[in-house]
C-alpha cells in the first residue's frame, strides 16, 4: 500500500485568541512579522505538502506585514524562489522597483528569497510553492528575477494548475513527490522563458503607472454595470488611448475586466460559496448562464460546476509540533 503525502495542518484557532498572531509568527524565521490591523481578531489556518525541493502551502491568514531585509537574505542564505497565488486578497509588495506594486486576487508572482522584500497583504487566502533553486538549475533555467507577476495565458496555465495540484496533492503518494515537484517547476519555467521582455524607459514606467491604477480601480469596480473605458478614462484623469496602449498586452480593456471577472468568480466557486453558480455570475453583469458557462470554460477549460465541486478541505493533523516542523522544512530547501 503506497504512503499519502504527508501534510501538516496548523490552526490558530486551537490557542487562546490572545495568543494566535504571536504563535504564527513564531514559525516564521526568514521574516519579520508585524500586524496590520492590531485591534482585529487574527486566524491563521496553513496547511503544508514537503514535495522532495519544494514545499507547497495553502495559507489562509490575517492580514500582516513581512518584511525580508537584505542583511536577513546574507545572514540565513536561504536559497529559494516563492511563487505565490492569491486566490482571495490583495498584497502590495516593495521590491528592486522603485515604486510599489500590487498583486490582486487571481494573480501569481515569484519571488527571491536573495533579495530583499516587504509585503503588506490583506486577509489572504493562498497557495505557495517554495522551491530549492537547485530545482530550477536542473532544468538549465536560472530563476533571476524578484517580483514578476506571470500574468497573460501561461498565468492562468500556471494558477489552474496550482489549484488542480493542491486539490489532488492529498490523493497522490510519497512515491510520487519527486515527479510532481519537477512538474510543477518545469511549467513554471516555461512559463517564465514566455514572457515578453519589460518595457524601458519613461515612457514604459508611464504605462506601467496608468496600467496599476486602472488595475486597483478595476478591481474595485468588477460588479459595477458601468465599468468600461469611458468611465475609467473620466475617473483616473487619462486619455482612453493610454487606455488602450497600457492593456494591450492583455488583449484590450474589455478583454482584461472580463477575465479579472472570471477569475473572482472562479475564486469564489472554489472557495465553496453556496450563493448560486448564476447568482454569482448575475453579479459581475453576466447576465445569460449560457454567455457565462462559455465564457468561463473559454477562460480555464471547465465548467463553473467542475470549479465548484473541485473545492475540497485538507485534512486535519494534529499541530503539536507544527513550529518545529515549519524551521525543519525551511532547513530542508536550503
Amino acid at each position: 500500500m503506497s504512503t499519502p503525502i504527508p501534510v501538516l495542518h496548523f490552526d490558530t484557532r486551537d490557542f487562546p485568541e490572545q495568543d494566535r498572531f504571536d504563535i504564527w509568527r513564531s514559525g516564521i524565521a526568514t521574516h519579520q512579522v508585524s500586524r496590520l490591523e492590531p485591534d482585529a481578531a487574527f486566524e491563521a489556518i496553513v496547511d503544508a505538502w514537503t514535495l522532495g525541493d519544494m514545499v507547497v502551502t495553502h495559507s489562509r491568514i490575517g492580514a500582516a506585514r513581512m518584511a525580508r531585509t537584505a542583511e536577513m537574505a546574507k545572514a540565513d542564505g536561504l536559497d529559494v524562489i516563492q511563487v505565490v497565488f492569491l486566490k482571495a486578497g490583495t498584497v502590495t509588495f516593495t521590491d528592486d522597483a522603485p515604486s510599489p506594486r500590487t498583486m490582486r486576487q487571481g494573480e501569481l508572482a515569484a519571488f527571491d528569497t536573495r533579495r530583499a522584500l516587504v509585503t503588506e497583504g490583506s486577509a489572504l487566502d493562498c497557495i505557495t510553492c517554495t522551491i530549492a533553486r537547485r530545482a530550477f538549475e536542473r532544468t538549465g533555467y536560472d530563476p533571476a528575477t524578484h517580483g514578476l507577476i506571470i500574468d497573460g495565458a501561461w498565468g492562468r496555465l500556471v494558477a489552474d494548475f496550482l489549484l488542480s495540484f493542491v486539490q489532488q496533492l492529498e490523493e497522490m503518494s510519497v512515491n510520487d513527490a519527486a515527479s510532481l515537484s519537477a512538474a510543477f517547476v518545469g511549467l513554471l519555467t516555461t512559463a517564465m522563458r514566455a514572457r515578453p521582455p519589460s518595457v524601458d524607459g519613461a515612457n514604459g514606467r508611464s504605462v506601467t503607472s496608468v496600467r496599476e491604477r486602472a488595475e486597483a480601480y478595476i478591481d474595485q469596480h468588477l460588479a459595477s454595470d458601468k465599468l468600461g473605458i469611458a468611465a475609467m478614462s473620466r475617473a483616473l484623469a487619462t486619455s482612453k488611448s493610454n487606455l488602450y496602449r497600457a492593456f494591450a498586452n492583455a488583449g484590450g480593456v474589455t478583454a482584461y475586466i472580463r477575465k479579472r471577472r472570471l477569475e473572482t468568480i472562479h475564486a469564489r466557486l472554489n472557495a465553496g460559496e453556496p450563493l448560486a453558480i448564476h447568482d454569482i455570475a448575475r453579479e459581475y453583469g453576466f447576465a445569460s448562464a449560457a454567455h457565462f458557462s462559455r465564457a468561463f470554460r473559454k477562460q480555464f477549460g471547465f465548467s463553473p460546476r467542475r470549479a465548484r465541486l473541485g473545492y475540497v478541505s485538507a485534512p486535519v493533523v494534529a499541530a503539536d509540533d507544527d513550529v518545529a516542523l515549519f524551521r525543519q522544512w525551511e532547513e530542508r530547501l536550503r
